[in-house]
């Protein structure tokens, strides 16, 4: 009995102190924006976007040796998931007579990377954080493409890739995923420490704009929660079965399935300047909900 309550134990201080820094860095965010100090957000969410989080993914990405044949498995369960979810998503949406622009980016791209990431490599070892980042890749693809266009309203095409620093840099973890190849370690180390500078700053932004969300955005954040977080998991476990996926490959699909809101999801809504206090209320109370969840989650997955 010992043995199993420091279990339990030792999987909540796991899950608190991978959530905790996100609820401090925006509770940072939420008393500045109560103080009705100057917050720069336009310059805060250009840096991020061309500078700091083109330096995380390629961070993320670079720490991990991936096969071939787990990266392609993975990444076909991952489109599958994208592309069912995304099909639901769409139908919701319109029979809720909502906007499906507004939700469809935050229904089907969740929190894969800063939050996906380390718990996969919590609940599975390097096995888990391998396919957790084939996973990260494929959505990222999307999500910074398609989803970005989406969100913004700037149409798809070619030159929105190559002038998308983001693009560029999973090009490059993509390369050097598939090649076996590594950077010199000043690289890996500066790319690093930019990197880390990513979600700090978009957290603390979303939580600047908490500080003036509406009771009203927060009963429709509440909604989509609840929706993403509950329809990921689903989607994510059908298809696991589907594709008869066992170990670690089905816990990691499962688990990213169910992740929050991703944070970008908010820089998207401040550079269309449209919805960003719906889109700020959904990833906070969406990261509530999987704190909440994923003590049981976790304990039926590993």
């Amino acid at each position: 009995m010992s043995v199993y309550f420091t279990r339990e134990i030792h999987l909540l201080v796991e899950i608190f102190n991978v959530i905790a820094p996100v609820f401090c860095c925006a509770l940072i965010g939420y008393i500045w924006g109560r103080s009705k100090a100057d917050y720069p957000t336009d310059f805060v969410s250009e840096m991020v976007f061309k500078i700091a989080a083109p330096c995380l993914i390629i961070s993320s990405i670079g720490q991990v040796a991936l096969s071939a044949e787990a990266f392609w498995e993975m990444a076909i369960a991952t489109l599958m998931v994208l592309l069912l979810i995304s099909f639901i998503s769409i139908v919701i949406i319109k029979l809720l007579a909502h906007d499906w622009r507004i939700f469809y980016v935050s229904m089907a791209f969740p929190n894969v990377g800063n939050l996906g990431l380390p718990l996969s490599l919590f609940a599975f070892g390097e096995e888990g954080l391998a396919l957790a980042v084939a996973y990260f890749m494929v959505i990222s693809i999307a999500h910074f493409s398609l989803g970005m266009a989406v969100a913004t309203g700037e149409p798809l095409k070619l030159s929105t890739f190559v002038s998308n620093p983001i693009m560029w840099s999973i090009l490059l973890a993509v390369i050097l995923v598939s090649g076996s190849y590594s950077l010199p370690n000043w690289v890996v180390s500066s790319v690093g420490l930019i990197g880390n500078m990513t979600i700090p700053l978009m957290l603390i932004t979303l939580g600047v704009s908490l500080a003036s969300i509406k009771v009203s955005q927060w009963h429709k954040g509440a909604l989509y929660s609840f929706l993403r977080i509950g329809l990921g998991g689903a989607v994510a476990f059908c298809v696991a079965e589907l594709l008869g996926l066992e170990g670690a490959a089905k816990g990691v699909l499962i688990l990213q399935g169910i992740m929050p809101v991703a944070v970008f999801n908010y820089l998207f809504a401040i550079k269309s300047g449209k919805n960003v206090e719906v889109i700020a209320s959904m990833v906070m109370i969406s990261t509530l909900l999987v704190m909440l969840i994923l003590p049981i989650v976790l304990y039926g997955l590993i």
